[in-house]
């Protein structure tokens, strides 16, 4: 009887041991489960705030890249803009620049210039002056030498015939020296020089004329 009763309590025993057994095992396969489970939740959370980041970084950089573009095509627009009035100016001025020269190689042009000059009280008998003339307008030897000869109609003819009296009493004529169009008169007890050349008129009208043409241009081409 009493064998039997230890083996009863043994057997008693072992299953306590095994039933404390399982329970711990559980217990502990629980905890790792949820350990497991929280990691994961943290991982997924990690990997959302980085996806999130990363996303917000491009978008960022899009922006940048978007705003980059556009400022590359403004700042292009700006300089073609700026060429296309560099130009236009450049241009212009040109064309005045042509326009005188041609005006004053225009012989009649020229002819009236001239009378204008002399008929003015700029010169005098009482005072020496030089008229300067573009070379390839007026044969100088032929003229100084024989201003009956030269031929009537031409510009030489005409600065013969108006200035006959006035080579008598100081009057020179001369030439210019360079490829200028129109005249300078040389005031010489004076020290002064009436320079109404091509360049000289050019540069006069355009200190006047680009600056209106510049702010007339700024209304047309923004």
């Amino acid at each position: 009887m009493r064998n039997s009763n230890e083996s009863s309590g043994v057997a008693d025993l072992i299953d306590r041991l095994r039933q404390q057994g399982v329970e711990a095992g559980q217990t502990q396969a629980d905890a790792l489960l949820e350990q497991t489970r929280l990691r994961a939740e943290q991982r997924l959370e990690d990997a959302r705030h980085e996806a999130e980041g990363l996303l917000q970084q491009a978008r960022e950089e899009a922006d940048q890249t978007r705003r980059a573009g556009k400022e590359a095509v403004q700042l292009a627009v700006r300089d073609a803009i700026l060429r296309l009035k560099s130009i236009v100016v450049e241009q212009f001025v040109d064309r005045v620049q042509r326009l005188v020269k041609r005006e004053l190689e225009n012989g009649d042009f020229l002819k009236q210039l001239i009378l204008e000059i002399v008929g003015s009280s700029t010169l005098s008998a009482e005072q020496p002056a030089q008229l300067l003339l573009p070379e390839d307008v007026v044969g100088l030897e032929q003229l100084r030498a024989n201003p009956e000869a030269v031929k009537e109609g031409t510009l030489s003819h005409f600065v013969a015939a108006l200035t006959k009296e006035m080579l008598r009493e100081g009057l020179e004529i001369g030439t210019l020296g360079d490829r200028s169009a129109g005249i300078r008169i040389q005031l010489r007890d004076e020290d002064v020089e009436i320079d109404l050349t091509d360049q000289a008129i050019s540069e006069l009208l355009l200190s006047h004329l680009v600056p209106r043409f510049r702010a007339m241009m700024e209304g047309i081409i923004q």
